[in-house]
This record gives C-alpha cells, structure tokens and sequence, in this order.
C-alpha cells in the first residue's frame, strides 16, 4: 500500500480556544471533536490513565490538523525560550494558503496569536509569514497569487479511527 499523509498533530492548552483560532480565525472546519481514554489510547499514546480531548480540523483540501489536548496528564507548556525556537531540532510548524494574509494575521491576532513579524512579499506572487497560535505552535500563513489561480483540492477521508468516537466521552 503506497503511504499517504494522514494529519498533522499540534497539543493544546484549551480545545474551544483553538478551535477559534483554527475555525473562526483561519476559516477551517471541525469535523470531530472526541474526549477518549482508555487502555488502548494509554498504550498508543504512552501514558498510563491517559485522557484527551481532541479535534480534527480541516480546510477545502481535506488535508488534517489534529487538536489534542491533554487532560491527564495535563499538557505542559515549554519554557518561553523553548517555544521561540523555529531552527531547533524538532520545531515544527503548520502551513496554510489563504486569500488575505493581511486580514487573516489581524483576525488571528484578534484570537490570542503572537506575531513575529508582519506579511512580507517575496517576489511579485508570494506573501509570507510566520506566527504562533495561542499556544506557541508555529503558523505559517501564505498568500500565494500562482495558486489562486490554478486551486487544486485533494478530498481526504480521515475518519480512521471508529464511528463511536465521533462522539463525546468516548473510550477506545
């Protein structure tokens, strides 16, 4: 079976906030919002008496970004050095294409985001950025004029995990 992209996964302090900032914000949609625990969810996760409450949120492309907020253990947050440090190894951010960026940076901003620098044209067709969620997770935004031109949508299913957590206080 060939590999193919299935989410990328960033950990929470407060679900319902970041699902404004992804939702209301960058203008993504949920389409699941579980609490799960578990023996089996203890042992993929590697904590014992694990407890989560996550959200999958995706844009027209389908492409994934999971939300997972740990209740037990509690999500910890890095040191304020830590969670500047776009070069170290195993930083990592998300990226989105949107339409306005101008816009779209104010309205993130307006969420809880934290700017690092304004929007910034590079070349005639590409406007970049980088800043965090309300939680320090890296955000790439991209207004890109080549893509607007020609869109392209990749439909993803993502409903990997069984239909009776779709729904809340699941156990797996």
């Amino acid at each position: 079976m060939p590999v193919t992209f299935n989410h990328t996964g960033l950990v929470v302090s407060d679900l319902d906030r970041s699902l404004k900032f992804y939702c209301d914000g960058l203008g993504l949609h949920a389409s699941m919002v579980v609490d799960a625990e578990g023996k089996e969810l203890s042992q993929w996760l590697g904590y014992p008496n694990v407890k989560v409450r996550a959200a999958f949120v995706s844009g027209v492309d389908g492409t994934s970004v999971e939300l997972i907020e740990y209740k037990r253990p509690k999500s910890e947050k890095r040191s304020d050095a830590e969670m500047h440090k776009r070069a170290a190894i195993g930083a990592c951010h998300v990226a989105f294409i949107v339409d306005d960026i101008e816009k779209t940076w104010k309205k993130l901003i307006s969420l809880g985001g934290k700017p690092l620098n304004p929007p910034v044209a590079v070349g005639k067709k590409l406007k970049g950025l980088y800043m965090q969620d309300p939680d320090g997770n890296w955000v790439e935004l991209d207004e890109d004029k080549a893509h607007k031109k020609q869109p392209f949508r990749i439909v993803q299913n993502t409903a990997f995990l069984p239909a009776k957590l779709a729904r809340t206080k699941t156990k797996l």
